[in-house]
């Protein structure tokens, strides 16, 4: 487990956050921030994690970011189908 890793998933998930959000602008911008800082904090909690050497910890985080990251599977830059 590493920073990057945890980096990728943010990645994902901020890019996604910021096309959900201008596509429902401006009702949609109270989600964006709530959901933002939630996931935000999940990458933060990651960090910290991996800082720590807590690699259970990490693992679980991560799989919390998938979570996050579920509606958008089948979009091709998803951390889980990125070539190496």
């Amino acid at each position: 487990m590493n920073l990057q890793t945890g980096a990728r998933w943010w990645a994902f998930i901020d890019d996604r956050l910021d096309e959900r959000m201008h596509a429902e602008y401006p009702e949609g911008l109270n989600a964006y921030h709530a959901d933002w800082r939630a996931a935000h904090s999940l990458v933060q909690d990651h960090a910290q994690a991996v800082a720590r050497g807590d690699d259970d910890q990490a693992g679980r985080l991560i799989q919390q970011m998938r979570d996050v990251a579920a509606d958008w599977d089948g979009h091709p830059d998803h951390p889980d189908h990125a070539v190496a």
